[in-house]
């Protein structure tokens, strides 16, 4: 799906997010260089398999597989980030609640039904493409599309350091599974993969405020609003890490019950790892927090320089760590493999007092002190641990901050006040 976009969805928000921007144009245009992507990289993948298996029913069902999910996901991607250029969030939950139910009912009908295993993987990736014409059904519905429109060229511009982003991304999970295969034996690699996949999915909770500020953030830079731009991107790094912080107590007092229920008693010994883990949801919630405000004041440059150094160092401690640590020296890796990028994303920001005075030293403090001291006195109580930690840490946040409580509090009186209108049905 990467190859389907390139950075081309960074570059829509950005160029749709300015003022006087022909939204049709840019729209049509976007379309129009993803379609031709998805058909270069159709070919290629249809000559890959060719290459490399022999056997006609699995090159037929790979076939189906990969165009029917390609075009089904690339066109959700399309929608996606239309719906996130125009602030109509509720569109996007509408596509991808339509698309996992489409492809849950066919899972759960080929289950049941047991249906040969290349009719599942066709009917499974079908699914997707029920989602995708869904996508593009919404959108055309919302706005106008015109493919004879001349390519939007601004959609280029310094696309190249978004491309080589985009793939640092896309390959940072796959870090520790390639270098753990040279540091221990494959079972430890198995233990390391089950701790690593919770706080990988977690994230995404997260990853949706971002996308709700992304295009604002845009907009604001665009019409030469730097301070609304910096109040808006430090409320994202301030909110991110308010859930990143609850979700990481959650994971973190919750590990051995996901391992005994998810993955069985065998499996116990990933619960350590696990732990450790937890804490890469608060460490990613503010990175992406911190580089959201980067990428959309013109800094994607920088952006990019502090992925690859964090890459290269990243890689060098997880092979370290792990030879000396086994799993745990690798989750402890992964762990400062974060901070490193943490450390990189704040010394290039241009508002790095803010970040770390406003919020990184008071809520580091607050979680800190908090964590280690519930953990010290209710280390066997799991549930109260949780409850007391998530309480204390965000009513201490909220005291602290007062330009966090204040747009609560506004945020309170403004649902009061529609479910008033609502009573009373005006």
């Amino acid at each position: 799906l990467f190859f389907t976009d390139l950075g081309l969805s960074n570059t829509f928000l950005r160029e749709g997010a300015k003022d006087g921007a022909d939204l049709e144009q840019i729209l049509s245009s976007y379309i129009k260089i993803r379609m031709i992507l998805l058909i270069f990289i159709s070919i290629i993948g249809y000559i890959a398999i060719h290459y490399m298996y022999a056997d006609k029913n699995l090159i037929y069902m790979m076939i189906n597989v990969m165009f029917f999910m390609l075009i089904g996901l690339t066109w959700q991607n399309i929608g996606i980030a239309y719906f996130q250029l125009t602030e109509r969030m509720k569109y996007i939950a509408l596509i991808k609640v339509v698309s996992a139910s489409v492809v849950i009912i066919i899972t759960c009908f080929c289950i049941f039904g047991e249906l040969p295993v290349y009719v599942t993987a066709r009917l499974y990736a079908f699914g997707y493409m029920i989602g995708g014409l869904f996508s593009i059904y919404i959108m055309r519905r919302k706005t106008k599309m015109n493919m004879k429109v001349v390519i939007h060229k601004a959609l280029f511009w310094q696309l190249t350091p978004f491309i080589i982003s985009g793939f640092l991304i896309m390959s940072t999970p796959q870090l520790a599974p390639i270098l753990l295969n040279y540091t221990l034996p494959l079972s430890m690699v198995g233990v390391f993969a089950v701790a690593y996949r919770m706080p990988a999915a977690l994230y995404q909770v997260p990853g949706v405020i971002a996308g709700a500020f992304f295009p604002v953030l845009f907009k604001h830079y665009n019409q030469n609003n730097i301070e609304e731009h910096t109040k808006l991107n430090l409320l994202q790094i301030k909110s991110m890490a308010i859930v990143g912080i609850c979700m990481t107590i959650g994971l973190y007092h919750l590990a051995p019950y996901f391992i005994s229920i998810f993955f069985h008693e065998e499996w116990s010994n990933a619960v350590e790892p696990l732990q450790i883990l937890s804490f890469l949801i608060v460490l990613q919630s503010l990175n992406i927090a911190i580089a959201d405000g980067l990428t959309t004041s013109g800094c994607q440059n920088k952006r990019t320089v502090v992925q690859c150094v964090a890459l290269v160092i990243g890689g060098v401690m997880l092979y370290s760590f792990s030879s000396l640590g086994g799993v745990i020296g690798a989750a402890y890796a992964m762990v400062l493999f974060e901070i490193v990028a943490l450390v990189g994303y704040i010394a290039v920001s241009v508002v790095k007092k803010k970040i770390v005075f406003q919020i990184v030293i008071p809520y580091t403090l607050y979680f800190g002190v908090t964590f280690i001291g519930v953990q010290y006195i209710l280390h066997t109580y799991h549930l109260i641990a949780l409850v007391l930690n998530i309480l204390i840490v965000v009513a201490a946040i909220f005291l602290y901050d007062y330009e966090l409580k204040k747009l609560l509090l506004s945020f309170i009186r403004k649902i009061r006040k529609k479910d008033y209108i609502t009573k009373q049905g005006i």
